[in-house]
C-alpha cells in the first residue's frame, strides 16, 4: 500500500520582504516549536484563530504562532512572501505556507518581538505544571550546550542522561554505517560509500569521510548518484531505532518533509575531500527543461555557497549525523501522531551536538551556533526546484511522495 502525504512547500529564508529587528543574542537555536500546552476554552489564537493558550508577547496566541514568534525574532530570520503580494490568508488551515505574511500579521496584531529578550517573557506566561517547567529548563541548557551540567541534565530528564546519549549517538553512527550502499541497492555497477565509519561501533573522534568518487563527467551520472543519495538518506532514516519506533505514518510524514535537506546534507558530506560538489558545477546538469524565473544556474550557484559554508566549518561525521536528526525530527511538521516524541528526539540530538562539541573542540564554544545557523540555508532553495534539478529526468511524473514510500519499503 502506498501512502502519500499531501503538504505545503516550506518557502525559502532568502528576500527582504519581512524581517525582524536584531535581539541581543541568539540565546535560543532550537528549531523546535517548543513546549506544548492545552488551549484555553473560548479563547482564540488573534493570528490564526487556533484555540489560544494564553497570553503570548502582548496577545492571545496559541502555541504554534507563539513559538512560530519567538524563533523567528531569536534567529532574526527574513522570509519572503509566496504570492508576492504580502496579503496571503492566514488561519489555521493555512498558517505554514506563508512564512513572511504570518510574520507580519503576528507584528500588525501586537506581538511584541522587545519582550522575547527581556525577563518580562516570564511574567508573561500562565503558570505550568511541574513537567512543562522541566521542558522549559532544558530549553534554557539547550540555548547555552557549552555550559550544560551533565547532572542537572539527567535529573531533569533522564533521556538525556549520559548512557541515553551514548547510545542514541551510537544509534546515529550505526546508521550511518548500515546506510553503505551496495551494488544491489541500485542496480549499478559502482559502489558508491557515503558512510562516515566502518567500524562495527563507531566513535565519533574516529570517524573519517567516505571517499570521494571519481566519475566521468555526464548528466546521467549526475541523476544516478543524486537517486542513490537520496535512497542512503532514506536507508539511514530507517536504520534509527529511534525512528522506526514511531508511528508509521509519523515515518512516512517527517521523512516527505525533510527529505531534500537530508538528501543535501548526504551530498554535502559526500562532497567534503573534495574541492566542490559536481552534483553542483556540471552545466549539463541544469537544463532540465526548467519553466520560470528563476535560473538554474543559479540554484547551482547557491547550492555550491552553501557547501562552503560547511567546508569552511570543517563539519565532521559525528555532527553531520547530529544535524541529519536534527532536520528529521521536526515536531512543527503538520499532521504528527506524536509530536511530543519527535520533540524530544530532536532536542536529544541537540544535546548530543552539544556534548560531542564541547568535547572535541573545547576551544571553540560558538561552532554550536555556527553548525545550527547552517541549517536554514538547505531550505534556500525549496524542495520541488530540488526534485526538478535531481531528480526531474529519473522519476518524471512520478510524485516525489510515492519515491520516497517505495524506497522506504524496499
Amino acid at each position: 500500500m502506498t501512502i502519500s502525504i499531501s503538504k505545503s512547500p516550506s518557502p525559502p529564508l532568502l528576500g527582504t520582504d519581512v524581517g525582524i529587528g536584531s535581539p541581543e543574542s541568539y540565546r535560543s537555536l532550537s528549531p523546535s516549536a517548543g513546549p506544548i500546552r492545552k488551549g484555553m476554552p473560548g479563547l482564540s489564537c488573534l493570528v490564526c484563530g487556533d484555540t489560544s493558550s494564553g497570553k503570548h508577547y502582548g496577545i492571545l496566541a496559541c502555541n504554534g504562532c507563539s513559538g512560530f514568534f519567538k524563533r523567528s525574532v531569536r534567529r532574526k530570520l527574513i522570509y519572503r512572501c509566496q504570492a508576492g503580494t504580502g496579503m496571503c490568508n492566514v488561519d489555521k488551515a493555512h498558517r505554514n505556507q506563508c512564512q513572511a505574511c504570518r510574520l507580519k500579521k503576528c507584528i500588525t496584531l501586537g506581538m511584541n518581538k522587545d519582550v522575547i529578550v527581556s525577563s518580562a517573557v516570564q511574567n508573561e506566561r500562565q503558570p505550568r505544571n511541574t513537567a512543562q517547567v522541566r521542558e522549559d529548563q532544558i530549553e534554557r541548557e539547550l540555548e547555552h550546550p557549552m555550559s550544560v551540567n551533565s547532572a542537572t541534565v539527567s535529573a531533569t530528564h533522564p533521556a538525556f542522561s549520559p548512557g541515553a546519549t551514548h547510545r542514541f549517538m551510537a544509534s546515529l553512527m550505526t546508521a550511518e554505517t548500515n546506510a553503505k550502499l551496495e551494488p544491489d541497492d541500485t542496480g549499478l555497477d559502482e559502489n558508491i560509500d557515503v558512510t562516515s565509519v566502518e567500524q562495527e561501533r563507531p566513535r565519533p573522534h574516529t570517524a573519517v569521510y567516505p571517499e570521494p568518487i571519481m566519475f566521468p563527467a555526464g548528466q546521467e551520472t549526475i541523476y544516478e548518484c543524486s537517486a542513490r543519495l537520496l535512497f542512503m538518506a532514506v536507508k539511514w532514516s530507517k536504520n534509527l531505532p529511534s525512528f522506526s519506533n514511531l508511528p508509521f505514518r509519523d515515518q512516512v510524514i517527517l521523512l516527505e518533509e525533510a527529505w531534500s535537506e537530508l538528501f543535501l546534507l548526504c551530498a554535502i558530506q559526500w562532497s567534503m575531500p573534495m574541492e566542490a560538489c559536481p552534483l553542483f558545477i556540471l552545466p549539463e546538469h541544469a537544463h532540465t527543461g526548467q519553466t520560470g524565473k528563476v535560473s538554474p544556474y543559479s540554484d547551482m550557484r547557491i547550492l555550491q555557497e552553501v557547501m562552503n559554508r560547511f567546508k569552511a566549518i570543517c563539519v565532521d561525521p559525528a555532527e553531520f549525523a547530529c544535524l541529519k536528526a536534527i532536520v528529521l525530527f521536526k515536531p512543527e511538521t503538520r499532521g504528527l501522531k506524536d509530536p511530543q516524541q519527535v520533540e524530544n528526539l530532536q532536542d536529544q540530538a541537540q544535546v548530543m551536538l552539544g556534548q560531542h562539541i564541547r568535547a572535541q573542540h573545547p576551544t571553540r564554544p560558538f561552532r554550536f551556533g555556527r553548525l545550527l545557523l547552517t541549517l536554514p540555508a538547505l531550505r534556500y532553495i525549496p524542495f520541488d526546484r530540488i526534485e526538478r534539478l535531481f531528480f526531474g529526468r529519473t522519476i518524471g511524473n512520478m510524485p516525489m511522495e510515492k519515491l520516497l514510500c517505495d524506497m522506504f519499503k524496499s
